[in-house]
């Protein structure tokens, strides 16, 4: 198993991925990004060209301050090998998939800091349970997977909605589902959507013109009334605080 991280903060790194027991016998793979800063697309993709995909194996992608709460290589063996796999994600629910957002996942949102009361974003799952697209801090994906239909991360999309998009683009052009899991995790960001966030969201619109899809913040691609509405109120929500 690889677990691939591009990494600025190496304090919070040791301490959520590479010293926890939850990832012990994992590979891991980590883009010091310090002092370059590189879109983090760029690193990930910089890994999948030069594995060699003789080796099966899972891939796991995922933030520095993403932190297992349940072995890894356990949660893993049920997976299926035709899906992507994520902790938290976005999906409508109402009628022919018309409705509003709503947020799937076991996953604890603390503050970076520790400071503040530990929050759950996404509503409880008991079981595998498929979303439109997951959030950017974890993304686990096979080998077999990404050979068969050389996937690869939009390099366009700088620090958000690369996950968002891998799923989407995903399931457009290979009918592939992406499945949130009842995974005991916690992500130390309490980060907010920021003006750069939104800034993708006209080169989503052109990129999935017939398609539009909803992550664990707002829609994407298609404009739909939907969308409008909730691009309108996650803007006041999120740059007012």
């Amino acid at each position: 198993m690889n677990l691939i991280s591009a990494v600025r903060d190496f304090s919070m790194f040791n301490k959520c991925v590479r010293n926890n027991q939850n990832c012990t016998g994992v590979r891991f793979h980590v883009f010091d990004n310090r002092e370059e800063n590189k879109p983090i697309p760029v690193c990930y993709n910089s890994f999948l060209e030069q594995y060699d995909y003789s080796n099966d194996s899972w891939f796991v992608f995922c933030h520095e301050d993403f932190e297992l709460r349940e072995k890894l290589s356990e949660l893993v063996n049920n997976f299926d090998k035709r899906f992507l796999h994520g902790v938290v994600g976005g999906c409508r629910k109402g009628l022919c998939g018309f409705g509003m957002q709503v947020i799937y996942g076991n996953m604890i949102e603390v503050n970076r800091d520790g400071s503040g009361v530990a929050w759950y974003p996404g509503r409880f799952v008991s079981r595998p349970l498929v979303v439109e697209a997951f959030d950017c801090c974890c993304l686990i994906v096979h080998s077999s997977l990404v050979k068969k239909h050389n996937l690869r991360f939009d390099e366009n999309l700088y620090f958000d909605f690369y996950v968002e998009d891998f799923c989407a683009m995903a399931k457009v052009k290979y009918r592939i589902l992406s499945y949130v899991h009842p995974v005991k995790c916690c992500h130390h960001s309490g980060s907010k959507a920021t003006e750069r966030f939104y800034r993708h969201l006209p080169y989503l619109e052109k990129k999935y013109p017939k398609n539009c899809f909803v992550g664990t913040l707002t829609y994407f691609g298609t404009p739909t009334w939907q969308k409008r509405l909730q691009d309108k109120m996650m803007r006041l929500l999120h740059l007012r605080n």
